[in-house]
């Protein structure tokens, strides 16, 4: 197979599971008008676009500089499992037992829908539900066991405790103690989904322009009121509301909402198939990822590869050197699959907030958004079209519970140098723990 040397690459089959390109509506052309437009067709935009027409709102448009889950919603990991990047902890002593516990169960509901979805709609996104397992990297089971007390008496979220004879019939390495495995929790192929579900949109009469980068939104009047008019390269939609639902790769077009943001990247690659020997290692097919802050993170294929990924920069890395930083990775994690190969590799732009929560709410002049999804996965990013299709419908009171955390300023180049050092303390605070403990197994 031909090695991808792009950042996330996308229409290969491989990854989309199809053997053509997507395409739905086309780019805009001409003059058109709609009651809701959505800028972003990435998990976000398409989550609210489904949760609108769940509520009877039909007249609604999507816009996409390339095409769907072009970025992070179609080229992530894959883990479908609940909480937000903000660790669960914070959260607890940012808002209390009560409201941190409500905002929690609003994610574990959204894996519960997410997977409800597919089965309803027939996507076909390779969906495995063995499962997501959180592994000890420190050798201190005792941690994790007070920690998965302290989820169910907190926010009452069940996590079983895996002792490390338990852990390894489903993750064979010495590299790991005990684990925690999250019942409902399960993966899949992201883009399949996010094509799958875009698909059903254009289905029900839904617009999903591809390859229709944005240029500038603006305020106008339509029928003596005033709307929005979205102008995109051959054509403009004018529209009762705009929600902005773009991530990592677009700070331009609303600097008051995205100067907020910080584009983090993180690196994937893709084995060559393992066949029997990816049994040896993962007895159970479950999706994995560890207790350091810079995690590996990995997952079986239907075809015997093994999705793996970690690192956290703000660098933009070529294919070779990612290639050659996972695969070092990969060897310390399972010795018996060092110099296996990496038939793809890329890595692309998650956008970050400053307080590790997503931005969800409407600007002074009525503009709506939807931002800053990186690090919290599919469940989250589900919560969020909900969360915006109820308050597009009327009903602000989940929208209100996200109020305490409003669009701060990133800190621009400043910010992403002290982004990169702040990362780099905590990976040193791994490693100084990794190496205080002589039980550890290296």
């Amino acid at each position: 197979m031909k090695t991808e040397e792009s950042a996330w690459p996308g229409r290969c089959g491989y990854i989309t599971g199809r053997d053509r390109p997507w395409t739905g509506s086309g780019p805009v052309r001409g003059s058109s008008a709609v009651d809701v437009l959505i800028i972003g067709a990435g998990m976000a935009g398409i989550a609210t676009a489904l949760a609108l027409l769940k509520r009877g709102v039909r007249s609604i448009a999507l816009v996409e500089a390339d095409t769907p889950g072009a970025g992070a919603s179609g080229r992530n990991g894959g883990f479908v499992f609940a909480g937000y990047s903000l660790a669960n902890d914070r959260l607890i002593r940012q808002l209390g037992r009560e409201r941190a516990a409500s905002l929690h169960g609003w994610t574990r509901d959204s894996v519960g829908s997410i997977r409800q979805r597919i089965d309803d709609l027939g996507i076909a996104c390779s969906v495995n539900d063995a499962g997501v397992v959180l592994a000890d990297w420190f050798a201190d089971d005792q941690s994790l066991r007070d920690f998965a007390d302290r989820m169910q008496s907190e926010l009452s979220f069940r996590l079983e405790y895996l002792e490390p004879d338990a852990l390894k019939k489903q993750v064979n390495s010495e590299r790991y103690g005990a684990g925690l495995f999250e019942p409902g929790s399960f993966h899949f192929n992201p883009l399949e989904h996010v094509l799958g579900l875009a698909d059903y949109l254009v289905s029900q009469g839904v617009r999903v322009h591809e390859r229709s980068p944005v240029c500038q939104i603006v305020r106008a009047s339509r029928h003596g009121e005033t709307a929005w008019l979205v102008k995109c390269g051959q054509g403009s939609i004018s529209a009762g509301q705009v929600v902005l639902t773009t991530g990592g790769y677009d700070r331009r077009l609303r600097p008051d909402v995205q100067r907020a943001l910080q584009p983090i990247a993180t690196y994937v690659a893709l084995t060559e198939p393992l066949g029997e020997r990816l049994i040896r290692y993962l007895p159970r097919p479950v999706a994995v990822y560890d207790t350091r802050f810079a995690f590996d993170y990995f997952r079986p294929l239907p075809d015997s590869r093994l999705l793996w990924g970690g690192r956290i920069s703000i660098a933009s890395r070529s294919p070779s050197s990612i290639r050659r930083l996972l695969a070092r990775d990969l060897a310390r994690v399972f010795p018996g699959l060092a110099g296996v190969r990496f038939e793809h590799a890329w890595g692309g732009w998650m956008s970050y907030a400053r307080h590790e929560m997503p931005l969800l709410g409407q600007s002074a002049d009525g503009l709506w958004f939807g931002l800053a999804f990186g690090g919290h996965g599919m469940a989250t990013t589900n919560l969020a079209g909900e969360v915006l299709a109820e308050a597009l419908c009327g009903q602000r009171e989940r929208l209100d519970a996200f109020t305490s955390w409003q669009p701060v300023w990133a800190g621009g180049g400043l910010g992403r140098v002290a982004v990169q050092g702040r990362y780099w303390c905590l990976q040193g605070l791994d490693w100084w723990r990794e190496h205080r403990l002589p039980a550890r197994k290296k």
